[in-house]
């Protein structure tokens, strides 16, 4: 039963962790673009390069599948036969991790 909950507890933190940079990614970047625009160093390059970082949805879908895969050789994994200790499980999970970026650079590659 600890197992049990030590996995959600890692859930909660994760679901914590993610949720805070979600908030706190915006309010940073609105208060640097203020800062900026107080201190008179706001420039048309700065505006493009701010606008290049914020227009970038490729970066989120190879974080997301590559999460996503290596989600899925974890539940793998605990329905292989072998013990814990083998080095397959930890192969298993890197393969997936691998095809994870497989398919983000295949993705990529099409679009552009």
């Amino acid at each position: 039963m600890e197992k049990e909950y030590g996995l959600q507890a890692a859930y909660v933190i994760l679901s914590m962790a993610i949720g805070l940079y979600l908030t706190m990614r915006p309010l940073t970047t609105y208060l640097l673009r203020r800062r900026l625009l107080e201190l008179g160093q706001w420039t048309e390059q700065r505006h493009k390069q701010m606008e290049q970082e914020r227009d970038a949805p490729f970066e989120s879908l190879k974080w997301g599948l590559i999460l996503l895969c290596s989600g899925i050789g974890l539940i793998i994994v605990h329905f292989l036969p072998v013990p814990s200790e083998s080095s397959l499980n930890y192969g298993v999970i890197m393969v997936s991790s691998a095809f994870g970026f497989l398919i983000y650079y295949r993705i990529v590659t099409t679009k552009k």
